[in-house]
Parts: C-alpha cells; sequence; structure tokens
C-alpha cells in the first residue's frame, strides 16, 4: 500500500511538472486610445517595438505571417471598406479577389475581409477586419504568401480571439 501512494506521489508531481511547463507566456497590448486590447502568446506571435504605419506590429517566430493593428480617428463606412483596403496596398499591385463579409468575434460583429495580391511573381493573400467602435475605427490586417495564410489560420484566429474592448 505504501508503495502505491509513493507511485501516486511520484505521478500527480510528474503531470504537474508537465502542466507547468506546458503553460503559455502570454502578453497584453492596450491600443492609444485605452479603448482595445489584444492578449496574445508570446510563443506565437512577438510584437515588433516600433512601427511606422501602425499603432501595433505583430509577427510569428518563423517571421513569415504578419499582423497590423490600427485605431483610426475617424469611423470607415461599410460602403468605403473595399476602397480603403485597395488604397493600402496600391503601391504594390492590385487587390484581387476581394470578399468582405460580416464575422463575430469576441462578441464584435466585424466587416471581415479577405484579398491576393500577385506581387513579384508571389500570390499573397490578407485577411483581416474593420470595425467601427468608440472614438473611430480600428483595423487587424494578417498577411503573407498563400501558403503562410493557409497553413497558419489556427495563429490568426487566436490572434483574432486576443481583441477585446477595454470597458
Amino acid at each position: 500500500m505504501q508503495k502505491k501512494i509513493i507511485l501516486y506521489f511520484l505521478l500527480s508531481n510528474f503531470f504537474a511538472l508537465a502542466q507547468i511547463k506546458n503553460e503559455s507566456k502570454s502578453d497584453t497590448y492596450t491600443s492609444r486610445k485605452k479603448i482595445y486590447q489584444i492578449n496574445f502568446n508570446t510563443d506565437h506571435w512577438i510584437k515588433n517595438s516600433e512601427s511606422e504605419n501602425w499603432d501595433a506590429e505583430f509577427h510569428d517566430k518563423y517571421n513569415l505571417l504578419a499582423a497590423y493593428f490600427i485605431e483610426y480617428d475617424y469611423f470607415i463606412s461599410d460602403k468605403k471598406i473595399k476602397s480603403t483596403i485597395e488604397e493600402e496596398y496600391k503601391n504594390f499591385g492590385k487587390i484581387k479577389n476581394i470578399k468582405i463579409y460580416k464575422k463575430k468575434i469576441n462578441d464584435i460583429e466585424v466587416n471581415y475581409f479577405e484579398c491576393e495580391l500577385n506581387f513579384n511573381d508571389f500570390l499573397y493573400k490578407y485577411q483581416g477586419f474593420i470595425y467601427n467602435g468608440k472614438g473611430g475605427s480600428i483595423q487587424m490586417t494578417y498577411g503573407g504568401q498563400a501558403e503562410t495564410i493557409e497553413q497558419n489560420q489556427n495563429l490568426i484566429d487566436e490572434l483574432n480571439n486576443g481583441i477585446s474592448i477595454i470597458n
């Protein structure tokens, strides 16, 4: 009986240690207006310390997938979403196959978009959303070569699910 108790004790310690090692590290980015926050897993996403055109930039640990967040001081109407996206990429080429649809992310109804861009003979895919909320609109965009987007949809969903409104 005493051997069984020792065995149970050792096994429970082993499983407890395994769970501690498997815990993810996380960090939080708070938007400049303090309206939104993004909780992200630092094992999967790295926040760039500097960004020129976006409020926050992230990339996956292999630097194949990029994510961009911006908080606008104005609202982007549903009618202007397509032209806003096309304008962002005009220096790189013409956006193709753009799809815009409503989607819920953490109880926030957003205008989700998906599109493609041929640049230097490589096919890039972009997806993300625009949301009109308190203080203006926000935009979250993910981009990379087509294969990267398709293989890492789970990482995109993970970062999307980390976005919330600060009450």
